[in-house]
């Protein structure tokens, strides 16, 4: 195993809680905590581990988000881990992999740049991956594992604390996306299931994940921010959402136009594809019979 210099690229200085230990061990590379560097070197992989009947699965495909349990031995302050482990969602991906980083350093690296602006986000902890022949065969994102936390999205679906609840986690989203879009962050996948929510109410705290897909960019004009914000489907609450967003700097209303323009053209192109997919699946079928 061979440990590197423990510096990361110069992407805004990250306030993590450790210094960041490069490391390569055969065809597996990454950067992580000191403490737990052994640990994914030696780690099998993710998707062939056995079930844990204590670990949660959240979700299997395309990418493989689970829980994994630390042994005490390691002494680190975290006795469980989230991993995710990226999957292909088509050939064309794998093929062009040479070409690109591999999505869990993007999501390391992103949620480095989220926690040197000040906007939580779990705790990343490693980071690893393994190519053969350029080509990525493995890549896994490690985050510390948060407790007692919801997605805005069951949030939503049960609003316990009533309209009261709301407001406040509108106020909680609206400010958290206007820090991260000043920080220069295109998010591009800014749904209500990528929030998590903990604590109570007057005390609640908001953590974005599944940040593979952001940018950074050097300015954020206001028809990128609609694209976010768009995705965020809050239905009779987006004028107030908007607003919060806004306050003095832009219009709400040019927003929500923006936002409505992009929501019809994706529907758009939702239905064109639809159709095309039918159209090829029917080609398809009509030379197999002629055949």
């Amino acid at each position: 195993m061979h440990l590197g210099p423990g510096r990361l690229p110069d992407r805004g200085a990250a306030p993590l809680p450790y210094t960041p230990q490069r490391f390569r061990c055969g065809p597996r590379y990454g950067e992580g905590h000191p403490q737990l560097v052994a640990f994914f070197c030696h780690l099998p992989r993710i998707d062939h581990l056995p079930r844990d009947a204590h670990a949660r699965i959240y979700r299997e495909r395309p990418n493989l988000v689970r829980e994994l349990y630390v042994s005490p031995e390691l002494r680190v302050p975290w006795a469980c881990l989230v991993v995710k482990c990226f999957g292909w969602r088509g050939r064309q991906h794998y093929l062009s992999s040479p070409l690109k980083r591999a999505r869990a350093m993007k999501a390391y690296h992103t949620a480095c740049h989220l926690l040197a602006h000040g906007l939580p986000t779990p705790l990343p902890l490693g980071v690893f991956a393994e190519r053969r022949w350029g080509f990525l065969q493995y890549n896994v994102y490690v985050t510390e594992a948060l407790r007692d936390a919801v997605t805005l999205s069951y949030y939503r679906t049960t609003l316990r604390e009533g309209d009261a609840g709301l407001d406040e986690v509108l106020r909680l989203v609206a400010t958290y996306t206007r820090g991260m879009h000043d920080s220069g962050l295109w998010h591009r996948d800014m749904v209500s299931s990528n929030f998590l929510l903990t604590g109570t109410p007057g005390n609640q705290q908001l953590y974005l994940v599944d940040l593979n897909r952001a940018r950074r960019l050097p300015y954020m004009p206001v028809w990128l921010r609609a694209i976010d914000l768009a995705r965020m489907d809050w239905r009779d609450a987006q004028p107030r959402f908007c607003a919060l967003y806004c306050g003095e700097r832009f219009s709400p209303t040019y927003v929500l136009r923006l936002i409505r323009i992009y929501r019809t053209w994706r529907t758009g192109r939702r239905w064109v594809l639809r159709g095309v997919k039918s159209l090829r699946q029917r080609l398809k079928r009509e030379h197999r019979a002629f055949r």
